[in-house]
């Protein structure tokens, strides 16, 4: 089975991944997806390198929120709920690790420049769908 990415494809993805349809009202929105609406709204964001550039820094944006956030619920957990975080952590790590390695697989070289955009958001997707799982597990739907 070859799989292809059109650009109509990739433009579709781009807005799901980005809640277009489904977003909540603007002062709701994290402050991370603000930024990068705003970005994608900006001067490079309507190429591929600019698009990649604010996906890769809004990804960077939800890598250091998960990681604040991760390290405050594990403050407010005893001990076995602490080593049982752990553990889901560390699989949820071997899955994103997991999705990367694929997304720099081999069929990639047949797709056109606008996976690389798919990817980059798909990354974010997955960065900000733990965070707002911790959040949510600290009690907290909340930006830490």
């Amino acid at each position: 089975m070859t799989m292809k990415v059109s650009t109509t494809g990739a433009v579709l993805t781009f807005a799901l991944l980005l809640g277009t349809n489904t977003a909540p009202a603007q002062d709701t929105k994290d402050p991370i997806d603000k930024a990068m609406d705003a970005c994608l709204a900006g001067p490079g964001g309507n190429n591929t390198v600019g698009q990649v550039d604010c996906a890769a820094k809004a990804a960077a944006s939800w890598d250091r929120e998960l990681n604040q956030v991760y390290q405050k619920l594990l403050k407010t957990l005893d001990p076995s709920s602490q080593t049982l975080l752990r553990n889901s952590q560390r699989q949820w790590l071997a899955f994103r690790d997991a999705e990367k390695k694929f997304g720099a697989g081999p069929w990639r070289a047949k797709q056109g420049t606008m996976v690389q955009v798919t990817l980059e958001l798909v990354n974010v997707e997955i960065l900000r769908s733990r965070v707002l799982t911790l959040r949510d597990y600290a009690g907290s739907g909340n930006p830490s």
